[in-house]
């Protein structure tokens, strides 16, 4: 019995020490984690600020890279996906950006930006037409429908991005004519003589007629939320001339894969590719219309006198980007723009590749 008593003091004791010396060993490991934690969280934040510096030096290095490029960008815009032909129903426009545009003189007048920017200069032209939703009928089309009109621009256009403050600035400059000059009759007739199931439109004699076209225009765009696949920014838009002047406010949101580069930027971001959805929704307010109320200088057959002062606008997307290459499909929908009216979708497709 003593022997027994004897041998279960022994494990214990040995158990006792074992639990013990266990126990000596965490409480110095925590002892050296507490007496260390300091020195981890500043390893970990020296760690964390080398990356992003890391990341935008990366960026720095792919737009000097890009710098030397030119970029070409098309786009197609029509009501055709919904069968409508009214209101705002074709529309082309050509973007050409490289360093070459740079040193026009006209650039001044652009919006200034410092030297650490990213800065994209280039010219455009596009082509807008506008017809009422009777397409047949004469005097219904001259009883408060919509005019006919179509306006044919040339611009300068700037565009520039301040990575450490996530802003984007667009400005440009343009000059063209609106009326018969910009051909709005022969590009929509010779795109219906093209296609079998399309007919001539009448009424072309009633559209706005030629006037000088000067426009202004700035666009800004702030990041105001990022994390992961989610991209919240605010944008702020504003016209002033002919054929526009007006301001817009609104957000847009992107879901997918992309980084800090915003929309329209992509070509000079460190990955290869992205893919993402995107949703824009504005509130605009206009002053001048002048596809609805006609030129400045000149007096049209048919314009309107009323027109609705607050618009709202909405466009859903896909953007799909390969290196050099874009390619981007979208809907738009437009609140009705005068009293009266009907509101208004349609769609576009761009391209745009580098060289």
């Amino acid at each position: 019995m003593c022997k027994y008593k004897i041998e279960c003091f022994q494990a214990q004791t040995r158990t006792t020490c074992l639990m013990s010396s266990k126990n000596k060993i965490v409480i110095i490991i925590s002892q050296i984690i507490y007496r260390n934690m300091f020195r981890l969280i500043i390893i970990l934040i020296v760690f964390q600020q080398l990356k992003f510096l890391a990341q935008d030096l990366s960026l720095n290095d792919n737009q000097g890279d890009l710098s030397n490029k030119t970029f070409v960008e098309f786009m197609w815009s029509n009501d055709f996906v919904y069968e409508t032909d009214y209101y705002y129903t074709n529309g082309f426009a050509f973007e050409v950006l490289g360093p070459w545009a740079k040193p026009i003189p006209i650039n001044r007048i652009l919006i200034p930006s410092s030297d650490k920017s990213l800065n994209q200069f280039g010219v455009t032209i596009n082509q807008d037409i506008f017809t009422p939703q009777e397409r047949v009928d004469v005097e219904k089309q001259l009883d408060g429908d919509r005019p006919f009109a179509v306006y044919l621009l040339l611009g300068l256009i700037k565009k520039t991005f301040d990575h450490a403050n996530k802003t984007k600035v667009m400005s440009e400059i343009q000059v063209g004519v609106l009326g018969p000059a910009a051909l709005g009759k022969e590009t929509q007739n010779g795109i219906h003589d093209m296609l079998p199931t399309s007919s001539r439109v009448n009424g072309w004699e009633n559209q706005i007629s030629n006037s000088i076209a000067i426009q202004y225009t700035g666009e800004f765009y702030k990041t105001l939320y990022q994390v992961g696949w989610i991209e919240i920014s605010g944008v702020i838009k504003g016209k002033l001339g002919i054929p526009y002047t007006q301001v817009e406010v609104g957000s847009i949101l992107r879901f997918g894969y992309f980084d800090a580069y915003p929309y329209d930027l992509e070509m000079f971001s460190k990955n290869s590719w992205s893919v993402y959805f995107f949703a824009e929704v504005t509130g605009r307010a206009v002053v001048y219309n002048a596809t609805l109320q006609g030129g400045l200088f000149s007096t049209s057959i048919y314009t309107l006198d009323e027109i609705n002062r607050f618009v709202g606008n909405y466009n859903l997307g896909l953007s799909l980007a390969y290196k050099l290459f874009k390619l981007e499909l979208a809907t738009n929908f437009n609140t009705p723009e005068f009293p009266g009216a009907l509101s208004h979708k349609w769609a576009y497709a761009s391209i745009r590749a580098g060289f």
